[in-house]
């Protein structure tokens, strides 16, 4: 089991490997001035997808926070996890070509992303194993997290 420094040395090494593949696949010099075409910012509250839209972006947080939530109803949402830089989401429709299983909103202004479609998702995975293995160690936390709290709301098969 990894402790804190491992997950963030993780998160570290998946925010450099998207950088620097993303910058290889547009064979750019300049790797700045490569990534500000990947990126897009958002306002507090704004809706980045919603669940069950259909995904082809996947999205690694430059700065800010974001809220995933999924519906209760039509009226109220139930907050999951906030996510923070370094952190990833929306890989999910890019593996399994499923609807968003979440919402995904800003927490705060300025919530810049980096986005990644399903080429660029691909890409990576064949030429930088270190960027699928930092993505299944991403999903693997989430089950094992989702199994925990699934144990402690008691719930049965």
């Amino acid at each position: 089991m990894l402790g804190a420094e491992g997950i963030q040395r993780s998160r570290s090494n998946l925010s450099h490997n998207v950088k620097h593949s993303m910058t290889m696949a547009e064979d750019k010099a300049n790797e700045t001035a490569a990534l500000t075409k990947f990126r897009q910012r958002y306002r507090k509250s704004e809706v980045i997808f919603e669940e069950g839209s259909t995904g082809s972006e996947m999205y690694l947080i430059h700065s800010g926070r974001v809220l995933l939530s999924v519906r209760q109803d039509k009226a109220n949402q139930i907050p999951l996890v906030v996510l923070n830089p370094g952190d990833l989401f929306g890989e999910m429709a890019l593996v399994d070509d499923s609807p968003r299983s979440t919402t995904a909103s800003a927490v705060e202004d300025d919530t810049e992303l980096i986005v990644m479609d399903r080429a660029k998702f691909l890409f990576m995975v064949r030429q930088q194993p270190e960027f699928a293995l930092s993505l299944m160690h991403t999903l693997c936390q989430r089950l094992r997290g989702m199994d925990k709290r699934l144990c402690r709301e008691g719930a049965s098969p």
